[in-house]
């Protein structure tokens, strides 16, 4: 059994008792001052592992299994439940996710995964829908049109693609858009970090935050083809190229915003790079220069990892159901929001040492093997409250890898699909109504 594995539970469960026995950091996780100070059937830590087991059937049922997990013949309301959870904030799992991504990068040490040692980070927004209801909707807001109002939150991600970690997100009012919040965590970049976008990324304002930093940090952006600078590289055949990027009127007022002043011939120097496709040029502006042995080849391979951060969305909204929401509350919304962030790279970590014994094991297949997420995911959630509760997690952790190595999926590569655009209002599978949720 990974050791490692074990030693990051053990850190997440010392988070939580260091919470729990300490007022100075219980002040910063709970609503008022008198919260968790009485004996109550749900403690704060277990209030914390009964919304990170992401409770998605009606939640009698929900609290009904949670007590035999833990092996006790009591039991609580719902109302009693309600009572607790209200009493924590939802940036308790924020953090508790840091902790847990800290511990990831610290303990596995030169098993991180790394393109030229870069952890390659996929940066991308997408929107969540919720129950339309008065607090949700003046907190939140959305869309509205002849059929109704729509409430919906605006969720921005950064992802290690290559460890399948979210290592930072938000979940804003659906007016913030996706770029204004990744100008917001530029600051919380490392130097190791090579930085992914797509196009609607693609401004001056971007790419003078990444290269204005104490140490510039590395970036790959999709450029738009329909401006003139790219349009002119595309036609002009070459496979790279030095340009000037000169900011307009809006970069000028957003950088000195962000404390940076700037002229129109405040320069910045950029590389362009064209990646051909099957059926189309894409140009890629980024600061990996050439003569520091970035090939323009690369860049094809570079920008693909990009994928990742959407297959990870899809998984989050249709495997985790994200959007089921457990409350119709603003905190319940985030407390559900930063617990999935968190269950989701537990989840992505603990089938890893799983996947290396599948690709260890493989034989004469015709494809290479993968994990199912879907099975994996459903047993983690059966065992996540012993995983927490037992004093040796030891146990439950091989009985999980013992579980996720059974039955896993051919990897069929190089398939492509026409993407299905949808309308925004209809995306989520799963519409969202205040008075059901299955209970099977």
């Amino acid at each position: 059994m990974n050791n490692v594995n074990v030693k990051i539970i053990e850190e997440l469960k010392n988070f939580v008792r260091s919470i729990a026995e300490n007022k100075v950091l219980l002040d910063k996780f709970r609503c008022f001052d008198g919260d968790f100070t009485r004996n109550r059937k749900l403690p704060l830590p277990a209030v914390i592992l009964m919304i990170t087991r992401l409770c998605k059937k009606t939640l009698s049922v929900e609290i009904e299994q949670f007590f035999e997990d833990m092996g006790v013949s009591m039991t609580c309301s719902v109302s009693a439940f309600c009572q607790q959870r209200h009493k924590l904030s939802g940036s308790f799992f924020y953090c508790w996710n840091n902790v847990l991504c800290y511990y990831f990068y610290l303990l596995y040490g030169n098993r991180v995964k790394r393109w030229r040692d870069y952890r390659v980070m996929a940066c991308d927004g997408s929107s969540v829908s919720l129950v339309n209801r008065p607090a949700l909707k003046e907190y939140f807001g959305g869309q509205s049109n002849q059929h109704g109002d729509f409430v919906m939150g605006k969720t921005f991600y950064c992802y290690d693609v290559l460890n399948k970690l979210v290592v930072h997100s938000y979940l804003a009012p659906y007016k913030y858009g996706e770029v204004p919040m990744a100008y917001q965590h530029i600051d919380w970049l490392e130097s190791d970090m090579l930085m992914i976008y797509d196009r609607n990324f693609y401004n001056y304002k971007m790419i003078a935050l990444h290269q204005w930093q104490e140490r510039e940090i590395k970036f790959v952006i999709r450029a738009k083809e329909k401006l003139p600078m790219i349009a002119s590289f595309i036609a002009s055949g070459k496979a790279s190229a030095i340009v000037q990027l000169l900011p307009g009127t809006a970069a000028i007022e957003g950088l000195r915003d962000s404390g940076y002043i700037v002229s129109k011939t405040t320069a910045l120097t950029v590389r362009l790079v064209r990646v051909k496709l099957s059926d189309s040029i894409e140009v890629l502006a980024t600061n990996l220069w050439e003569h520091e042995g970035y090939s323009s080849d690369e860049f094809k391979d570079i920008y693909f990892m990009r994928w990742g951060i959407e297959t990870n969305i899809s998984f989050q909204k249709n495997i985790l159901q994200m959007e089921a929401f457990s409350g119709v509350k603003v905190n319940t919304v985030l407390q559900d929001f930063y617990a999935t962030m968190f269950v989701n790279n537990l989840h992505s970590i603990l089938i890893k040492e799983a996947q290396q014994t599948v690709d260890h094991n493989r034989t004469a297949n015709k494809y290479p093997l993968k994990i199912n997420n879907n099975k994996s995911f459903g047993m983690l959630r059966k065992q996540l409250v012993l995983l927490f509760y037992k004093d040796d997690p030891q146990v439950i952790l091989q009985y999980l890898h013992n579980h996720f190595i059974r039955d896993p999926l051919p990897v069929r590569k190089g398939r492509s699909f026409e993407r299905n655009r949808k309308n925004p209002q209809n995306r989520s599978k799963h519409r969202m109504f205040t008075n059901f949720k299955p209970s099977y």
